[in-house]
Protein backbone atom coordinates (compact mmCIF):
# COMPACT_ATOMS: atom_id res chain seq x y z
CA UNK A 1 0.00 0.00 0.00
CA UNK A 2 1.10 3.40 -0.73
CA UNK A 3 1.06 5.94 1.94
CA UNK A 4 0.00 9.40 1.14
CA UNK A 5 1.91 12.17 2.63
CA UNK A 6 -0.48 14.53 4.32
CA UNK A 7 0.75 17.98 4.95
CA UNK A 8 -0.29 19.68 8.15
CA UNK A 9 -2.11 22.93 7.35
CA UNK A 10 -3.43 25.81 9.39
CA UNK A 11 -7.00 24.54 8.90
CA UNK A 12 -6.17 21.37 10.79
CA UNK A 13 -6.24 23.39 14.02
CA UNK A 14 -9.92 24.21 13.37
CA UNK A 15 -11.14 20.69 12.62
CA UNK A 16 -13.69 19.31 15.06
CA UNK A 17 -13.19 16.00 16.80
CA UNK A 18 -15.85 14.17 14.84
CA UNK A 19 -16.17 13.18 11.22
CA UNK A 20 -18.97 11.59 9.26
CA UNK A 21 -18.19 9.20 6.44
CA UNK A 22 -14.72 10.59 6.19
CA UNK A 23 -15.89 14.18 6.00
CA UNK A 24 -14.29 16.40 8.54
CA UNK A 25 -15.99 19.54 9.77
CA UNK A 26 -14.17 22.79 10.28
CA UNK A 27 -14.89 24.76 13.42
CA UNK A 28 -14.99 28.21 11.84
CA UNK A 29 -16.87 31.11 13.44
CA UNK A 30 -20.10 32.20 11.71
CA UNK A 31 -19.85 35.09 9.25
CA UNK A 32 -19.98 38.56 10.74
CA UNK A 33 -23.21 39.52 8.95
CA UNK A 34 -25.05 36.58 10.53
CA UNK A 35 -23.77 37.53 13.97
CA UNK A 36 -24.77 41.17 13.36
CA UNK A 37 -28.27 40.06 12.36
CA UNK A 38 -28.42 37.86 15.47
CA UNK A 39 -27.50 40.76 17.78
CA UNK A 40 -29.96 43.11 16.04
CA UNK A 41 -32.70 40.51 16.61
CA UNK A 42 -31.84 40.31 20.31
CA UNK A 43 -31.93 44.12 20.58
CA UNK A 44 -35.28 44.26 18.76
CA UNK A 45 -36.75 41.61 21.09
CA UNK A 46 -35.71 43.63 24.15
CA UNK A 47 -37.17 46.88 22.77
CA UNK A 48 -40.39 45.13 21.67
CA UNK A 49 -40.80 43.42 25.04
CA UNK A 50 -40.20 46.65 26.93
CA UNK A 51 -42.64 48.61 24.77
CA UNK A 52 -45.50 46.11 24.75
CA UNK A 53 -45.17 44.22 28.02
CA UNK A 54 -43.39 46.41 30.56
CA UNK A 55 -44.38 49.91 29.48
CA UNK A 56 -47.83 48.78 28.24
CA UNK A 57 -47.71 51.36 25.43
CA UNK A 58 -48.63 49.11 22.52
CA UNK A 59 -52.07 48.45 21.08
CA UNK A 60 -52.92 45.35 23.07
CA UNK A 61 -55.76 42.98 22.32
CA UNK A 62 -58.02 44.61 24.94
CA UNK A 63 -57.39 48.10 23.56
CA UNK A 64 -57.98 46.91 20.00
CA UNK A 65 -61.22 45.19 21.06
CA UNK A 66 -62.43 48.35 22.84
CA UNK A 67 -61.60 50.49 19.80
CA UNK A 68 -63.39 48.15 17.39
CA UNK A 69 -66.38 47.82 19.73
CA UNK A 70 -66.73 51.58 19.91
CA UNK A 71 -66.56 51.80 16.12
CA UNK A 72 -69.22 49.09 15.83
CA UNK A 73 -71.48 50.85 18.34
CA UNK A 74 -71.17 54.09 16.42
CA UNK A 75 -72.06 52.30 13.20
CA UNK A 76 -75.07 50.35 14.46
CA UNK A 77 -76.48 52.49 17.24
CA UNK A 78 -77.33 56.05 18.00
CA UNK A 79 -76.45 55.76 21.68
CA UNK A 80 -77.59 59.25 22.66
CA UNK A 81 -80.87 58.96 20.79
CA UNK A 82 -83.80 58.23 23.08
CA UNK A 83 -87.37 57.57 21.99
CA UNK A 84 -88.36 61.13 22.93
CA UNK A 85 -85.61 62.58 20.70
CA UNK A 86 -86.81 60.79 17.56
CA UNK A 87 -88.06 63.04 14.81
CA UNK A 88 -89.53 61.90 11.52
CA UNK A 89 -87.39 62.90 8.56
CA UNK A 90 -89.23 64.85 5.89
CA UNK A 91 -86.44 65.71 3.46
CA UNK A 92 -86.44 63.95 0.09
CA UNK A 93 -82.97 62.41 0.51
CA UNK A 94 -83.84 60.71 3.82
CA UNK A 95 -87.20 59.49 2.51
CA UNK A 96 -85.52 58.13 -0.65
CA UNK A 97 -82.98 56.31 1.52
CA UNK A 98 -85.83 55.05 3.71
CA UNK A 99 -87.61 53.72 0.62
CA UNK A 100 -84.40 51.98 -0.48
CA UNK A 101 -84.03 50.38 2.97
CA UNK A 102 -87.71 49.34 2.82
CA UNK A 103 -86.94 47.59 -0.47
CA UNK A 104 -83.55 46.14 0.58
CA UNK A 105 -84.82 44.72 3.87
CA UNK A 106 -87.71 43.02 2.01
CA UNK A 107 -90.43 44.86 3.94
CA UNK A 108 -92.58 44.61 0.82
CA UNK A 109 -92.80 40.83 1.24
CA UNK A 110 -95.22 41.36 4.13
CA UNK A 111 -96.43 44.95 3.67
CA UNK A 112 -96.61 45.19 -0.12
CA UNK A 113 -94.60 47.26 -2.57
CA UNK A 114 -96.46 50.46 -1.71
CA UNK A 115 -97.30 49.62 1.91
CA UNK A 116 -100.79 48.40 0.97
CA UNK A 117 -100.46 45.26 3.11
CA UNK A 118 -101.17 41.65 2.18
CA UNK A 119 -102.17 38.40 3.88
CA UNK A 120 -99.24 38.68 6.29
CA UNK A 121 -98.60 42.34 7.09
CA UNK A 122 -100.97 45.22 7.82
CA UNK A 123 -101.72 48.16 5.55
CA UNK A 124 -99.28 51.01 6.23
CA UNK A 125 -101.05 53.59 4.08
CA UNK A 126 -104.37 54.12 5.86
CA UNK A 127 -105.08 55.99 9.10
CA UNK A 128 -105.62 52.82 11.16
CA UNK A 129 -102.55 51.55 12.99
CA UNK A 130 -102.08 48.55 15.25
CA UNK A 131 -99.07 49.70 17.29
CA UNK A 132 -99.30 53.49 17.01
CA UNK A 133 -98.63 55.90 14.17
CA UNK A 134 -96.04 58.24 15.66
CA UNK A 135 -92.33 58.01 14.87
CA UNK A 136 -91.48 56.52 18.28
CA UNK A 137 -93.99 53.67 17.90
CA UNK A 138 -93.03 52.82 14.32
CA UNK A 139 -89.32 53.02 15.21
CA UNK A 140 -89.88 50.68 18.17
CA UNK A 141 -91.83 48.14 16.08
CA UNK A 142 -89.12 48.06 13.40
CA UNK A 143 -86.27 47.89 15.90
CA UNK A 144 -87.72 45.36 18.36
CA UNK A 145 -90.23 43.61 16.13
CA UNK A 146 -93.52 42.02 17.15
CA UNK A 147 -92.71 38.30 17.55
CA UNK A 148 -96.35 37.36 18.23
CA UNK A 149 -97.35 38.75 14.81
CA UNK A 150 -94.25 37.57 12.91
CA UNK A 151 -92.64 41.00 12.59
CA UNK A 152 -88.86 40.55 12.56
CA UNK A 153 -86.73 42.70 14.88
CA UNK A 154 -84.14 44.64 12.88
CA UNK A 155 -82.09 45.64 15.93
CA UNK A 156 -78.48 44.76 15.18
CA UNK A 157 -79.17 44.20 11.48
CA UNK A 158 -79.33 47.88 10.54
CA UNK A 159 -78.36 51.02 12.41
CA UNK A 160 -80.81 53.08 14.44
CA UNK A 161 -80.39 55.90 11.96
CA UNK A 162 -81.51 53.64 9.10
CA UNK A 163 -84.43 52.41 11.20
CA UNK A 164 -85.38 56.05 11.77
CA UNK A 165 -85.23 56.71 8.01
CA UNK A 166 -87.38 53.70 7.09
CA UNK A 167 -89.84 54.62 9.86
CA UNK A 168 -90.02 58.13 8.40
CA UNK A 169 -90.64 56.66 4.94
CA UNK A 170 -93.42 54.44 6.31
CA UNK A 171 -95.06 57.45 7.97
CA UNK A 172 -94.80 59.37 4.68
CA UNK A 173 -96.90 56.65 2.99
CA UNK A 174 -99.85 57.33 5.33
CA UNK A 175 -103.01 58.43 3.49
CA UNK A 176 -101.51 57.56 0.08
CA UNK A 177 -104.37 55.08 -0.63
CA UNK A 178 -102.72 52.67 -3.12
CA UNK A 179 -104.77 50.22 -5.18
CA UNK A 180 -105.66 46.85 -3.62
CA UNK A 181 -105.08 48.13 -0.08
CA UNK A 182 -105.80 45.75 2.76
CA UNK A 183 -108.79 46.50 5.00
CA UNK A 184 -108.10 48.75 8.00
CA UNK A 185 -106.73 47.17 11.17
CA UNK A 186 -106.09 48.71 14.56
CA UNK A 187 -107.07 52.07 15.98
CA UNK A 188 -107.69 55.23 14.01
CA UNK A 189 -104.73 57.55 14.27
CA UNK A 190 -104.99 61.25 13.57
CA UNK A 191 -101.29 62.28 13.65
Amino acid sequence: MSEEKIKHTEQDDHITDHDYDGIKELDNPPPRWIMLLFYITIGWAIIYGAYYFWLKEGDHQDAEYARKSEKHDQKYQIASLSADDLVAFTDEASLAEGKQIYTDMACMACHGLNGEGNAIGPNLTDKFWIHGCDIQSVFNVIKNGVPAKGMTAFKGQISDEKIQKVASYILSMKDSNPANAKDPQGVECNN
